[in-house]
């Protein structure tokens, strides 16, 4: 099994957050291209993991749909198998919302690898879990 890397990033990319689950064993967590977390993965999330991570590993990859410029809040997210030149997947999104759009079995994936990256961070800094947005980090300085 491939590794899979999900990442979200305010517009800047300052507040890079990603998570990366390496050959359906091992889960690694990052800010800012920095390892703040690593574990194994648990049983339950292989079993929940294992099918939509391979499903898409058998789709043929979506096209790439650029983020366009929003406001303060936007967000870009991407989906990238270890050895494909660009991302599967490169949306907008917005703080608090899901990156949706790009049929199943993207969706659902997105949608499960944004909560455990969530779930991993809250446990490590629970204020810092959320995306951190370039403006947000101008008013805590």
């Amino acid at each position: 099994m491939k590794t899979v890397t999900y990442e979200r990033s305010g517009r800047t990319n300052t507040g890079a957050q990603a998570v990366r689950v390496e050959g359906l064993r091992h889960l690694r967590v990052l800010e800012q291209g920095e390892t703040v977390v690593e574990r194994a993965l648990t049983e339950e999330e292989v079993a929940h993991l294992g099918p939509l991570i391979a499903e898409a590993q058998k789709q043929p990859a979506p096209a790439v749909v650029e983020p366009v410029a929003g406001g303060p809040r936007g967000m870009a997210v991407s989906l990238a198998f270890e050895d494909e030149e660009t991302p599967r997947v490169r949306l907008e999104a917005h703080a608090g919302q899901r990156a949706r759009g790009t049929g199943t079995p993207y969706d659902e994936l997105l949608e499960e690898l944004d909560e455990l990256l969530t779930e991993e961070l809250h446990l490590k800094a629970p204020r810092h879990a959320h995306a951190v947005l370039p403006h947000e980090l101008r008013q805590e300085e």
